[in-house]
């Protein structure tokens, strides 16, 4: 792991939403706590997402409330990854540092403003 991919320290700040990583390089990503839930890499949700994606209906109506995306605890899982245990249980995605590093939002790292999903 470069020091591109190593956490110098990480923030939940649950009231603006977000997870702050700052890499041992010095740069800084903020990732949305919605869009890391919404991209959750553990196979069940990868899986409903592209099932969502081949089923794509507009006229749909789901029956199943959003995924919660209130974070409960997260834990490094060994020195490569982090782990949230989010607010309807759910704690199964690893979301390796090198994924997140990629995944960076900001205007430097993706100037096109939209980062690709996550981890897959």
């Amino acid at each position: 792991m470069t020091t591109s991919t190593r956490p110098q320290s990480i923030a939940i700040e649950r009231a603006a939403g977000a997870m702050v990583i700052t890499w041992l390089d010095g740069h800084r990503s903020e990732f949305s706590l919605a869009w890391l839930r919404a991209n959750c890499p553990c196979a069940t949700c990868r899986e409903e997402r592209r099932a969502a994606v081949l089923a794509a209906d507009p006229l749909r109506l789901t029956a199943t409330p959003p995924p919660s995306t209130e974070v409960v605890d997260a834990e490094f899982v060994g020195n490569y990854a982090i782990r949230f245990t989010w607010g309807d249980g759910h704690i199964a995605g690893i979301y390796p540092f090198s994924a997140l590093r990629a995944a960076c939002p900001c205007a430097q790292c993706n100037p096109d403003g939209a980062p690709p999903l996550v981890i897959d």
